[in-house]
């Protein structure tokens, strides 16, 4: 009998987590400031309503992860130009080393992965996982 799909992601949720927990303990952060090192690109400014958008939080909630990443001195805020109660967010060289550190563990264990993989397999996996987050 074969696995339905929910019961495949689920499986393969619990596998990744459990990567992104260890990545998560050997930097010391939590899941909220590693999910927002993540969604910030280097270089990068945004304002708090995109970065609660993209961290898929309420406004007041993404304001308590941001408060946290600035008093861990991973991000600095700026008021706005146009609009001075608007806030403008960017990593600060401490969280573009840490960002990077999360990225290099990352591509290291997605090496693991595709290790065992033909280049062909390889596409057609990001190809699936492409078409399932689509979907979802």
């Amino acid at each position: 009998m074969s696995r339905r799909f929910f019961e495949l992601i689920l499986a393969l949720k619990r596998k990744c987590q459990r990567n992104e927990e260890e990545i998560q303990e050997e930097l010391g952060l939590s899941q909220a400031e590693f999910n927002a090192l993540i969604v910030l690109d280097e270089g990068q400014e945004v304002s708090g309503c995109e970065f609660a958008e993209r961290m898929a939080l309420s406004p007041s909630r993404g304001s308590r992860v941001l408060n946290r990443l600035v008093a861990d001195g991973y991000v600095k805020t700026l008021t706005g130009a146009a609009d001075r109660r608007a806030l403008v967010i960017s990593l600060t060289p401490e969280g573009k080393q840490v960002r990077q550190r999360i990225i290099d563990c990352m591509e290291g264990c997605e090496s693991r992965i595709c290790g065992s993989l033909d280049e062909a397999s390889v596409e057609q996996v990001r190809h699936a996982l492409a078409l399932l987050e689509g979907v979802l």
